[in-house]
């Protein structure tokens, strides 16, 4: 049975924009709309006024629902609600694919921009994260503002994280909850919006804030202290690091030239993966281009570790903690 109780904590201000139309209010009070909402995978089902996501073991893929969204400057608000230690993403896209995210944990909320699949040359980019204490099994409410390049959003009117990309300054498709393991969700709402005049104060305000947070402990978690170091030293690299470009530039041409030959690598399921195994084994040209890429990313990997060892530690911490892992499976 899914609780009908909601904490809905208010109407939470926006402090970057000042929103306009209400361009969608659900409830979820009848059963799911279709022409708002398209299931894209998982279990999602609407009982007792609110929406509930949960992630099947065999899909082996988040459960994900999505409801169009197009505007470049906006306000969504929602209240949600943990099941256990599940966790979700609020997962906006633009036409080309994924655009940017807020990852939602009890412990954590992350701000990032995501990589251009499509892209070779492309890489997520951490634009914040915070430590959070977000009872499981208990409501709360979240208001996501986004203005051009820039994105802020908070939780119960406490927790914050903001950011600013390029990528993020374009129009947008759809937003999605992605959900790993089980959530639910209510009161939906979507409002334009224009440019608050006192967003530069409340924006000094949210940056000294911001500044002043302690680092996350990720010493139980070598997985994800080696992502998030790795995109942050990348980030660092692309942007200033010319010899660093150019590994990028010469790894991306390879898997560019491995593409246009063989479009069967972009493509999943068994029978793209048995073609892909006979390419390797029997296909001259598909061998060469794979050894190629296989040099170009060490060479890219080996200077990334030159220029920031911490990056090389984590990876090892990282590498050592699958060894383990899959050591054990074996017993």
């Amino acid at each position: 049975m899914i609780s009908a109780t909601v904490a809905f904590a208010g109407d939470v201000q926006p402090l970057m924009v000042q929103r306009g139309k209400l361009l969608l209010d659900e409830s979820f009070a009848a059963a799911l709309n279709t022409n708002n909402w398209k299931v894209a995978i998982g279990a999602w089902q609407t009982e007792n006024g609110v929406l509930a996501g949960t992630e099947r073991p065999a899909d082996h893929h988040a459960a994900v629902i999505k409801t169009p969204f197009t505007s470049i400057t906006a306000v969504v608000q929602f209240s949600f609600l943990l099941k256990g230690d599940s966790s979700f993403h609020f997962s906006v896209n633009d036409p080309g694919g994924h655009n940017s995210r807020i990852s939602i944990r009890a412990n954590s909320v992350m701000m990032r921009k995501d990589l251009d699949k499509k892209d070779p040359r492309s890489y997520a980019a951490l634009l914040d994260e915070t430590g959070a204490s977000l009872a499981p099994d208990k409501w709360h409410t979240m208001i996501v503002e986004l203005n051009g390049a820039e994105m802020l959003a908070r939780v119960d009117d406490t927790i914050f994280v903001y950011g600013s990309h390029p990528g993020i300054n374009k129009e947008k498709k759809d937003f999605g909850f992605p959900v790993m393991g089980a959530a639910l969700f209510d009161n939906v709402k979507i409002w334009s919006a224009t440019p608050s005049p006192n967003w530069a104060s409340e924006k000094a305000k949210l940056l000294a804030r911001q500044s002043a947070r302690p680092a996350i402990d990720r010493s139980g978690n070598p997985t994800e202290a080696y992502q998030v170091v790795e995109v942050k030293v990348r980030d660092r690299l692309v942007k200033s690091d010319a010899k660093f470009k150019s590994l990028v530039d010469a790894r991306a041409t390879i898997q560019e030239s491995i593409s246009k030959a063989f479009p069967i690598v972009n493509r999943k399921g068994p029978k793209a993966d048995a073609e892909k195994k006979r390419l390797a084994g029997e296909d001259d040209k598909y061998k060469k281009l794979m050894a190629d890429l296989r040099v170009a990313q060490r060479n890219e990997r080996e200077y990334l570790f030159a220029q920031a060892p911490e990056v090389k530690k984590a990876w090892e911490a990282f590498f050592a903690a699958n060894q383990a892992k899959a050591k054990a499976a074996k017993k």
